[in-house]
């Protein structure tokens, strides 16, 4: 029978020269094979889990002596019994499971060699009989070649397990946090059981099924010997605990990017592990809470403001079909999340923050048509200024902050800062371009924050420790202080967000939200005098969201985030405008509102009485002089105080205060409704 054997092995090896079939060069060293040598450090120097995304295990091997001889043994009893015995093909083993497969009517056993399974890991196949034959014949020339140690090592570092870890020195801090030393019996057979079917055998979803598995495959090695039986009583009792590592860091997108040109053997990035990981959570937490309105993915990016050093990068999507895409580089609507830029431009032509702009019912012609622009809420406040347009970020007058600075020069700017993404002319944009139509990635969009979170110089995002540094001022001082003021002022956008406004965070911080057509981008980007982070939600196949907006969506995981950041690092005082813009006269203004009508006031007209003999008191809280009275944009009277004569239906109230220093200020609308 053993000539017949290797008879039927020479046959093989006859007719795989004969046929020209397509075996494979061989590695000179199962030590150098061919696999990215890069290792990928972060900001302090612990390895980022760049092997985790390589075809091969390059920086978690181990030596055989370094494996415990009874984990080897297991390995040898499960996967290949005849391993010191066979030449690359068990013969009898493959004869034995032709005839159970036929008995069966299906494939129940494969009776693939160690030696087989290293041949399809350095040159995957598809899985068919002639592949099989070819593998065969790769296999004995692979034992030619290497001693059966050299193989069982490679099999040993090289073995594929869940998540792309890959050798047991991985699988075994995976799923124990240990080294493979430390393993119990129960564990090491674990490991056995769980290289047959990685996706099916897995520890973190089937711990049951797996565990049950695991005690049948003890059972085996009891009977043939491999483990005696006090080992066997005490691994029997024994239950598989899992103990995920202390800290996984994913960053899989961040990783492909820094590839793309990092040099070196060693490369030291400037991801910090611990917030990647903290920040990863809080993002799939979010995605997960919001999953039912329809949001799927997410990314989030996280800079060192004085530097421009990414942090974290994240780029998160359940949805299998696009959880591949990193939603940090993959253009989308940026919407009023750009504005701020545009506001920046227009302070440089000569407006200040107190520039008032009339915020009313706007049309422009449009090829052969006419658009109308509307405003989010589709209110208009009618004279505001720049700093209320901004902070309530209102459509009309962003407008004409366009019209004011020009198409042209606008869209020059915004190349000027990085966002290189708008390729077409500006005539392809027009006037939509102030409202954010332009599909701007997470990463360029960052690039424009952290330019005004640095007072208008711009700088690069920086990887690597070995990347660009350049700085280039692109703004004036005066003009990026202000647009950082008026995005940390709560009051600048108390009309659209309210007082108690998310955006309101503990610690001085310029925040900018965004919300595109139809619910189909959510974006919130902000600053303080330490970080600058941004959030964009959405979906990645361009489905509509549920009523998210920037603020209730991105908004709320931004504010997380920066509780985060500020809890990792005492931040100073978010530096601003020099100007009485900011705390001083927002404190003047709160002191200014509408006392009556109550914002959504129920008022009844008596049909008892006439109609003219009735009115309603609109009345002026705080230290204004006087004001005019408007009810649905119509002049309706001046005064601290005035008697309003009810109109059934649903209007809007609001007043333009006039303060003790003869500024004219623009207080929040109420509705009401009169019945």
């Amino acid at each position: 029978m053993r000539w017949l054997f290797c008879g039927l092995t020479v046959l093989l090896a006859a007719f795989g020269l004969i046929v020209g079939l397509n075996t494979a060069p061989l590695p000179d060293s199962l030590d150098d094979f061919a696999a990215e040598k890069q290792q990928f450090l972060d900001n302090r120097g612990n390895p980022l889990n760049v092997s985790y995304q390589n075809w091969f295990n390059v920086f978690d091997t181990a030596e055989l002596y370094e494996i415990p001889e009874l984990l080897q043994k297991m390995f040898i009893a499960a996967e290949d019994k005849n391993f010191y015995a066979h030449h690359g093909v068990d013969w009898g083993a493959r004869l034995s499971a032709v005839m159970q497969n036929v008995r069966a009517g299906r494939v129940v056993r494969g009776a693939s060699t160690l030696t087989e399974q290293v041949v399809r890991m350095l040159h995957p196949r598809p899985r068919t009989l002639f592949s099989k034959i070819v593998e065969g014949v790769d296999a004995w020339r692979l034992e030619r070649r290497f001693s059966k140690d050299e193989i069982l090592k490679f099999y040993l570092n090289q073995v594929p397990y869940a998540s792309n870890r890959r050798g047991i020195k991985q699988a075994a801090r995976y799923y124990f946090s240990k080294s493979p030393d430390r393993l119990s019996v129960r564990e090491m057979t674990a490991l056995v059981v769980l290289v047959r079917a990685p996706a099916a055998f897995n520890l973190y979803k089937y711990p049951e099924k797996t565990d049950r598995l695991v005690g049948r495959q003890l059972q085996k090695f009891y009977e043939q010997g491999i483990i005696g039986k006090d080992a066997f009583e005490t691994a029997k009792t024994e239950r598989v605990k899992l103990t995920p590592p202390a800290l996984t860091v994913e960053a899989p997108q961040f990783l492909a990017f820094v590839r793309k040109n990092a040099d070196g053997a060693v490369v030291k990035t400037t991801l910090d592990s611990a917030l990647q990981d903290t920040v990863q959570k809080l993002t799939r937490n979010r995605l997960k809470a919001l999953q039912k309105k329809n949001v799927h993915a997410a990314a989030v990016l996280v800079l060192e403001r004085e530097t421009g050093n990414v942090l974290a990068w994240v780029s998160e999507s359940i949805d299998d079909k696009t959880k591949d895409f990193d939603a940090v580089l993959v253009p989308r609507q940026a919407a009023s999340a750009q504005k701020p830029f545009l506001y920046a431009l227009a302070l440089t032509k000569g407006w200040t923050d107190e520039t008032l702009l009339n915020d009313e019912p706007l049309s422009r012609s449009v090829g052969l048509g006419v658009h109308h622009f509307k405003n989010y809420s589709r209110r208009h406040y009618g004279t505001v200024t720049v700093r209320q347009a901004l902070g309530n970020s209102l459509n009309i007058p962003a407008v004409k902050a366009i019209e004011f600075a020009g198409v042209d020069e606008y869209w020059a700017f915004l190349r000027k800062i990085g966002i290189t993404t708008l390729d077409k002319s500006p005539d392809f944009y027009r006037e939509g371009l102030a409202l954010g139509n332009a599909e701007i990635p997470l990463f360029e969009l960052m690039r424009g924050y952290l330019m005004l979170a640095n007072g208008g110089i711009l700088k690069p995002i920086r990887a690597t420790a070995s990347d660009d540094y350049a700085q280039e001022r692109v703004l004036s001082e005066s003009a990026a202080l202000t647009i950082a003021d008026i995005l940390s002022d709560p009051l600048a956008r108390q009309f659209e967000f309210g007082t108690d406004s998310v955006l309101n965070f503990p610690v001085k911080t310029a925040v900018k939200t965004g919300t595109s057509t139809d619910y189909r981008d959510a974006w919130a980007i902000g600053f303080n005098r330490d970080f600058v982070a941004g959030v964009w939600m959405g979906n990645l196949t361009y489905e509509p969201m549920r009523d998210v907006t920037g603020a209730s969506g991105a908004g709320l995981l931004l504010r997380s985030i920066f509780t985060e950041l500020n809890r990792m690092k005492n931040t100073g005082t978010l530096k601003t405008a020099a100007v009485k813009s900011g705390a001083a006269r927002s404190a003047e203004r709160a002191e200014v509102f509408v006392a009556t009508p109550a914002d959504g006031a129920m008022i009844a007209i008596d049909p008892r009485v006439l109609t003219e003999y009735q009115a309603y008191r609109f009345e002026l809280s705080g230290t204004a002089e006087s004001a005019d009275w408007f009810v649905d944009g119509q002049k309706v009277g001046s005064g601290r105080s005035f008697f309003w004569k009810p109109v059934k239906g649903s209007h809007t109230v609001h007043a333009e205060a006039v303060l003790e220093n003869g500024e004219r200020l623009i207080l929040k609308p109420h509705g009401i409704e009169v019945k």
